[in-house]
C-alpha cells in the first residue's frame, strides 16, 4: 500500500467524509483521473479490502438503490484509519520528494483539517524545503559555475525549490487570513468540470 501513497490517501480521505461502496469509490476515482492523470486505477476493490484487513476501515450493509442486489457493503474510516490518514497526510506533505500527484492529493485533503492543523503541516513542509535548499547548495554549489547538463540539473533543482518556497509563503498567508473564506472543510471544490478534458 506504500508504493502509491496517493491512492491510499485518496481513499482514506474519501471515506473519512462519507461511507461508500467500492463501486462508488471506483467511480469517484475515475472522476478524478482527468485532474490527477498519473493515478493508476489498479483494483480499487482489492485496495479497499487491504485497507479493511489492516483495520483502517469499518464496513456495514446498506440498502442498494439500484442494481440486481437489495443490499451493498459500504466502508467508512475507523479510528485506526483516522490515525493512518493523518500519518500519511503528514508524511506526504513533509517529504520533499513526494510525487506531484501524491502532493496535490494531500493538498486537496488539507481541507478536511482545521486551519490551524493545516498551517502546522505547511510550516513543517517549509522547514523541510529550507533544509533541502541548504543540501542543494552543499551538493551543487554555484549552478552558473557548472557546465552543460550540470548547470541544467542544478538550476532546475534550485528553481523548483524556490518556486515551492514562494507557494508555501502564499499558502500560509491565506491560511492565516481569517478574511479568506474558501468554504474550508465542508467543500473542497467540484470533482469534475464540463470543460476539463482527460489527458
Amino acid at each position: 500500500m506504500n508504493k502509491e501513497p496517493e491512492r491510499e490517501l485518496f481513499v482514506l480521505g474519501l471515506l473519512r467524509r462519507q461511507a461508500h461502496s467500492p463501486y462508488a469509490i471506483d467511480k469517484v476515482l475515475r472522476d478524478h483521473l482527468p485532474l490527477y492523470w498519473q493515478f493508476r486505477r489498479g483494483n480499487v476493490y482489492q485496495l479497499v479490502e487491504r485497507l479493511y484487513d489492516a483495520g483502517y476501515l469499518t464496513r456495514r450493509t446498506a440498502a442498494a438503490r439500484r442494481g440486481p442486489h437489495e443490499s451493498k457493503t459500504v466502508y467508512r474510516l475507523s479510528s485506526v484509519g483516522e490515525t493512518r490518514f493523518r500519518e500519511l497526510l503528514h508524511r506526504v506533505i513533509t517529504d520533499v520528494q513526494s510525487s506531484d500527484t501524491a502532493l496535490e492529493t494531500a493538498f486537496v485533503l488539507l481541507g478536511q483539517l482545521p486551519r490551524s492543523e493545516a498551517l502546522t503541516l505547511m510550516l513543517e513542509r517549509m522547514r523541510e524545503i529550507e533544509g533541502h535548499e541548504r543540501r542543494l547548495k552543499r551538493i551543487f554549489g554555484d549552478a552558473t559555475a557548472r557546465g552543460g547538463a550540470g548547470y541544467f540539473a542544478a538550476a532546475h533543482a534550485y528553481h523548483r525549490a524556490r518556486s515551492e518556497h514562494r507557494f508555501l509563503e502564499d499558502a500560509m498567508r491565506r491560511l492565516q487570513d481569517r478574511g479568506w473564506q474558501p468554504q474550508w472543510v465542508h467543500d473542497d471544490g467540484p470533482i469534475t468540470s464540463a470543460t476539463r478534458e482527460p489527458r
